[in-house]
């Protein structure tokens, strides 16, 4: 217990000496954004699972929808994974948002990742497209883990090129996102810096910058069926932006079904809060060729005040 609690106030100190310096220092930004920022699509969580859990999973992130929520947990990864999600968002019918992942484990060199997202609206006579076409990469800082050793430390990065097409104005840019994990034995935390570096270019001939977003999360597995998570969303403008706290239940002989619960508090122009809840189910496959498992998630997120969301995803494991 002594050993846990100063690796606690060693790491946690740093840990957030160096976020809160970096929030001071960010760059001061114009009020005027073009629809980058109004639109709020670089910031959309393509991750279900997490979605369930409501969105904390910074110090998760052991699967392929680790490349939005925090890239540098794409280590934990020890198969392929092809992952698709899909949603309509709080079930209006005119927001679809959807995301394809391609993910390759640690082979010595580092994990890597290919990512689209894609949020159509289609508000009738206007449609909006927005993309974005990602690279993720993650590598160990130190002590790669082992059968017998569960610590470790890593970074990660996404380089995003963005995409949009509207009826007021097309643009088109770039992105860097930088993140760190560190787990010690059942307890991890980590941060994601999300558009540390960006530019967006208009047709008009303007230039502007996406303003930054920083992701802090913990989370601790009290056994090898349950986790618990909690994520800090914070800007320049917004100390915090959003908290999420999740959840986590594993069931079955085989650890194949899998519940969900958590919520989400937005602390920014109007206090909010959104419930949100999910399940997941992991089907092994042993006589199915190089594949050897597919994965189904859904969530479910209540918010009184814009409605309901339904999420979906598929994900297929193999060699």
């Amino acid at each position: 217990m002594k050993r846990f609690k100063f690796f606690i106030k060693k790491k946690g100190i740093v840990f957030f000496a160096l976020i809160i310096g970096l929030i001071v220092t960010s760059p001061v930004y114009a009020d005027d954004y073009l629809h980058t920022k109004d639109s709020g699509f670089t910031l959309l969580p393509t991750s279900v699972r997490a979605m369930g859990m409501g969105g904390a999973f910074v110090a998760v992130v052991d699967d392929c929808e680790a490349c939005y929520f925090n890239p540098a947990g794409l280590v934990q990864i020890s198969q392929r994974e092809l992952g698709s999600t899909y949603s309509d968002l709080y079930g209006l019918g005119l927001l679809r948002h959807s995301f394809l992942s391609f993910i390759e484990p640690d082979k010595g060199m580092g994990a890597g990742g290919i990512n689209w997202a894609h949020l159509e609206a289609d508000l009738e006579p206007e449609k909006w497209n927005y993309d974005i076409y990602s690279y993720s990469y993650a590598n160990f800082l130190s002590n790669p883990p082992s059968i017998y050793r569960r610590r470790f430390t890593s970074w990660g990065a996404n380089l995003k090129y963005l995409k949009q097409n509207t009826p007021w104005e097309d643009g088109a840019g770039y992105s860097l996102d930088i993140s760190f994990l560190s787990k010690d034995g059942r307890f991890s935390w980590g941060t994601n810096i999300q558009d540390l570096i960006s530019e967006m270019s208009w047709k008009t001939g303007k230039k502007e910058s996406i303003p930054v977003n920083i992701k802090l999360g913990t989370s601790y597995i009290f056994n090898p069926c349950f986790l618990i998570a909690l994520d800090i969303d914070a800007s320049k403008e917004d100390i915090p932006r959003d908290i999420h706290l999740g959840g986590e239940w594993w069931m079955g002989h085989r650890r194949n079904i899998a519940l969900r619960i958590g919520g989400t508090k937005v602390f920014q122009k109007t206090v909010d809060f959104t419930f949100s809840a999910g399940s997941g189910f992991y089907i092994p496959l042993k006589e199915m060729g190089r594949l050897t498992g597919i994965k189904l998630d859904y969530a479910f997120s209540y918010n009184k005040t814009v409605g309901d969301t339904h999420r979906f995803s598929l994900s297929l494991m193999f060699y």
